[in-house]
């Protein structure tokens, strides 16, 4: 008997401004941008296991990369696999595509199975419950807007709850960009 999918599905209120510059200005394509944990002083915090995530992901073939400098990034431990399994948040510079989406959801996967540990079963990793927050950066001739989603469910149900919200027709239509939204201007170029 199949596990009913449930979860929470929301908007993430997020600007340009709580975005890298690296992610802002990044080409259109498929490129996974995981974003910092937090911040601290202006330098970019990430839980110390993340080194190890990216290589992991970038050998299964994600094309993902920190949205923050190496200069500008820090390290934090965590000892408890509940807040660290808890969030992951990515960015990515085009609309979401299956592929994206499943870079993402592989991403994901791949955190709480770090945070769980290599012996923690397939299925325990599945039942985690996870939060994936994705900004979603759109750019038209006009205009570069960004859409946020928030996904708060059961690790092994995050992949039909994104298809589905990305699949809502209400999100086909770009929101109306706040003045402080706009993307700086790629000058050089």
């Amino acid at each position: 008997m199949a596990k009913e999918i449930t979860g929470d599905v929301t908007r993430w209120d997020i600007s340009a401004a709580d975005l890298p510059e690296t992610v802002l200005t990044a080409p259109t394509g498929d490129r996974v941008f995981l974003l910092p944990d937090s911040s601290i002083d202006e330098m970019a915090v990430y839980r110390d296991d993340v080194a190890g995530l990216i290589k992991t992901l970038r050998h299964r073939g994600v094309d993902i990369d920190f949205a923050c400098a190496r200069e500008d990034r820090r390290y934090l431990s965590e000892y408890g696999a509940t807040e660290v399994v808890a969030t992951i948040a990515i960015a990515v510079a085009t609309t979401l595509t299956t592929d994206l989406v499943k870079s993402i959801v592989l991403t994901a996967w791949q955190r709480a199975r770090s945070s769980l540990g290599p012996n923690c079963p397939d299925d325990e990793v599945g039942e985690a419950r996870v939060t994936v927050k994705i900004a979603e950066i759109v750019r038209t001739e006009n205009e570069t807007a960004i859409r946020g989603l928030e996904i708060t469910s059961r690790l092994a149900d995050i992949e039909n709850l994104i298809q589905a919200a990305v699949s809502d027709p209400a999100r086909a239509e770009l929101p109306l960009a706040e003045p402080d939204d706009a993307a700086p201007e790629n000058t050089t170029g």
